[in-house]
């Protein structure tokens, strides 16, 4: 999705921009076709001072889903949400386009069952801190979908990265998206794979074998599954940068419809450093 590096840096000025650098050299998906302006216009970066970089979707005009894992710490600590940052409305990477709106995070709220050591019910909604400047001819509320999804349904997922897995491939600054295969989730859950891990409410798409030209990698978190434009799921786990047996797995937007709107009306955030109830 739309989701740029972005690190802010105060005293460490100097270790965050190495960082910065290492992360945009790192691959965030394995080919894919470039995508045109518009094609994915919930699509959104999220991006924070903890080097941590997922994607997400814009489902209001002040708020963003993103999966859960994506404003916590490395100590499982809910993150400031000051120092969070959401790009949308842009397909490349550099230079910034005039139709990128950034906006800041106000409040965050985490769906009450996350567990964040089994990554169920892996949502999480973004309060901006001020709304996206709409209509607009590349950023859009998503349509997010309430249906089953079938299995072997054709979908996509889109991000930033290389032409293949190779250590040396340069990273596309344009938006590539990857086609998706929803799989039956009897098949992920096999020993061999997921091992039964596969909730009802979580989705398996993508790669189950090796594969060097359709597979997300590291920074993907959060990021949407669209089948027939709609909004389906965002990736939770089976980041596998291509690696056979370990596909990916999205949370079921439609498991969490009615808790996504009500969160358009909480007052009250949760307060930074808040940790999970399954610690």
């Amino acid at each position: 999705m739309q989701w740029t590096v972005f690190v802010v840096c105060l005293a460490v000025a100097i270790p965050c921009i190495r960082a910065e650098s290492e992360e945009e050299r790192s691959p965030r998906l394995i080919g894919g076709t470039n995508a045109p302006w518009g094609q994915f216009p919930s699509a959104v970066s999220i991006n924070t001072s903890h080097s941590l970089h997922c994607g997400g979707a814009v489902v209001d005009r002040q708020h963003v889903l993103t999966a859960a894992q994506c404003v916590f710490n490395a100590n499982r600590r809910l993150l400031d949400p000051y120092w969070i940052e959401v790009r949308a409305g842009d397909i490349a990477l550099a230079p910034v386009g005039a139709r990128r709106q950034t906006r800041r995070v106000s409040q965050i709220f985490v769906h009450p069952q996350f567990n964040i050591l089994t990554l169920e019910h892996d949502v999480a909604v973004l309060r901006l801190d001020r709304p996206y400047d709409l209509p607009s001819n590349t950023i859009n509320v998503a349509n997010r979908t309430r249906r089953i999804v079938r299995n072997g349904a054709n979908c996509q997922m889109a991000g930033w990265g290389a032409s293949t897995a190779a250590v040396n491939a340069p990273v596309n600054v344009l938006q590539r998206f990857l086609p998706m295969t929803v799989n039956d989730r009897e098949l992920c859950n096999q020993g061999t794979m997921h091992a039964g891990r596969v909730r009802e409410s979580q989705l398996c798409a993508g790669n189950t074998g090796a594969s060097n030209n359709a597979a997300p990698c590291a920074g993907n978190a959060g990021t949407g599954l669209y089948c027939d434009r709609a909004l389906v799921g965002t990736l939770s786990f089976g980041i596998n940068c291509g690696v056979a047996n370990n596909p990916p797995i999205f949370t079921q937007v439609r498991f969490y419809n009615d808790w996504i709107e009500r969160q358009f009306n909480q007052t009250q955030g949760l307060p930074v450093g808040w940790t999970p109830a399954q610690l």
